[in-house]
Parts: structure tokens; C-alpha cells; sequence
């Protein structure tokens, strides 16, 4: 029995990595590691942020300059919803984090079958995953974007509601004559009715409203009371700070006050 067990979870391995080579689980890991604790709690608290996840089939659009802590309130997101439904396992939670400079290899046929391994998480892969692997592995071949998307709507229906998280969509190319953001977008739009979808971005990218009908964009910058945890923790971790800090007190708040107005947001 043991051997058996050893031979199914290796080749549930061999499927996972072979039908989705991005590992989104990682980079969520390392975000969260750096977040500063506390920070980002008024987007939770925001009402267009409860409608959107208290519903279904809804996209929530958030905007926001370089800068303004976009990524990081994608992984604080993510860390809420997976702890908020953690014990229902009919509801899933899956993320994209999109980077210019890995632009050739995040293709949206990876991209989506990302969101298949997260959903795939300590369930079985399924029959469909499995046969398709079957059909490539012979020949060498990678599976089309048709057949990835066909097993992530198929992985889509064991869940009764599921949030989808894409973090900086500006950053994935869209020239011709690939148009990869349409793709995507497209591909996205047409999940189904138990999706809800968080997309952040800088200002010059807008949605298309005939995409997304029930869409609702929010402005993300940073919030006065984060800076100043963010500047409290540096001032922790610094020792030369630290020791100026305590000989003369009233320098914390200069920091925060000129910090503040300076970055505007940022």
C-alpha cells in the first residue's frame, strides 16, 4: 500500500509540473514574508471590497500609480481569503502575479494552468488533467491553451464559489499581433458565474466593460496609517535610527510628517 501511494502522489507530481510549470505558490510566499504586519487592513474594511467578496461572478478593478502597494495588498488578499475559507472546501482562492520580465515564459496558457495547480491543492487532479497528459507524453508535446482552459473550468465546477486574484495586468504585453492581455482578460471574463475576479493595475489600463459586466474599479494607494507602520518597522530595525529616535523623540514624528507629504501616496 505504501508503494502504491509513493507511485500515485509521484505521478501527480509528473502531471502537476508537466501541465503547470509556474508555481504562483512561491512567489505568495515571499510577499507575504516582507508585508509589514497591520498594513493594507482598510482595503478589507473598504464596502466595494465586502460586495465584491461577499458575491458572485463580480470583478473588482483596482488602480493605483507605481508604487502605491498594489502587490502587496494582492498577497494580503490572497492570505485573508484562503484563512477565511480554509475549512470550506467548496470555495477556492488562486492568484496570479504577472512580471514584465518573465513576460516570455508567463504565456496565458502557464498563466491559467497556475490557477489550475493552486485550485488542485490537496484534491486529486482529475481524470481530465491525467488523460491529457497521457495524449502529450509520448509525443513530447505541451498541452494548447484551449485544452488548459478546458481542465481549469473543468477543476471550476467542483467549487461553489472561487476568487481569482491578478496582480499588475499592465505588465503583461499586449502589442500585436499576439494581443497575450485580450487573451487573457478574454479567458478570464468567461470563467463562469462562481468566479469573482481582483485585478490590479496601473491608472493607464482600463477594463473593458463589456468583458466584465459586473465590474467595479477601486484607487489603491498607500494609506497615511501604513507609511507610518512602515516607517515604524525601519526605525526598529535600524540601529543608528533607533539610538537618534530615543535620544531625541520628536524626530519620529518629523519622519512621519515629511515621509508622508512627500510621497504622496506612494
Amino acid at each position: 500500500m505504501h508503494v502504491h501511494y509513493h507511485g500515485e502522489a509521484e505521478n501527480r507530481d509528473i502531471i502537476l509540473n508537466w501541465l503547470s510549470p509556474i508555481n504562483f505558490f512561491r512567489r505568495q510566499a515571499d510577499i507575504s514574508e516582507v508585508r509589514e504586519k497591520g498594513t493594507g487592513e482598510w482595503l478589507l474594511a473598504d464596502p466595494l471590497f465586502k460586495q465584491w467578496e461577499s458575491g458572485s461572478g463580480r470583478t473588482l478593478w483596482c488602480r493605483g500609480i507605481p508604487g502605491a502597494g498594489k502587490t502587496v495588498l494582492v498577497s494580503m488578499v490572497v492570505d485573508h481569503l484562503s484563512a477565511a475559507f480554509r475549512n470550506k472546501k467548496d470555495i477556492g482562492v488562486a492568484c496570479i502575479y504577472l512580471n514584465h520580465k518573465e513576460a516570455a515564459n508567463q504565456t496565458s496558457s502557464k498563466l491559467l494552468a497556475g490557477l489550475w495547480r493552486q485550485l488542485v491543492y490537496g484534491r486529486n487532479v482529475g481524470s481530465v488533467a491525467t488523460e491529457l497528459y497521457q495524449q502529450h507524453k509520448d509525443k513530447g508535446t505541451a498541452p494548447s491553451l484551449e485544452e488548459v482552459v478546458n481542465i481549469l473550468r473543468s477543476s471550476l465546477k467542483e467549487f461553489s464559489k472561487v476568487f481569482i486574484i491578478i496582480d499588475a495586468m499592465d505588465e503583461y504585453p499586449n502589442e500585436s499581433p499576439t494581443f497575450q492581455r485580450e487573451i487573457l482578460l478574454r479567458h478570464l471574463a468567461e470563467m463562469g458565474s462562481n468566479v469573482n475576479l481582483m485585478i490590479t493595475s496601473r491608472p493607464n489600463i482600463s477594463p473593458e466593460p463589456s468583458f466584465f459586466p459586473n465590474l467595479e474599479t477601486l484607487d489603491i494607494q498607500a494609506a497615511p496609517e501604513d507609511i507610518r507602520r512602515y516607517i515604524n518597522a525601519q526605525i526598529e530595525l535600524s540601529p543608528n535610527l533607533r539610538r537618534h529616535v530615543q535620544k531625541k523623540p520628536v524626530l519620529q514624528e518629523e519622519m512621519h510628517r515629511k515621509i508622508t507629504d512627500t510621497v504622496d501616496g506612494m
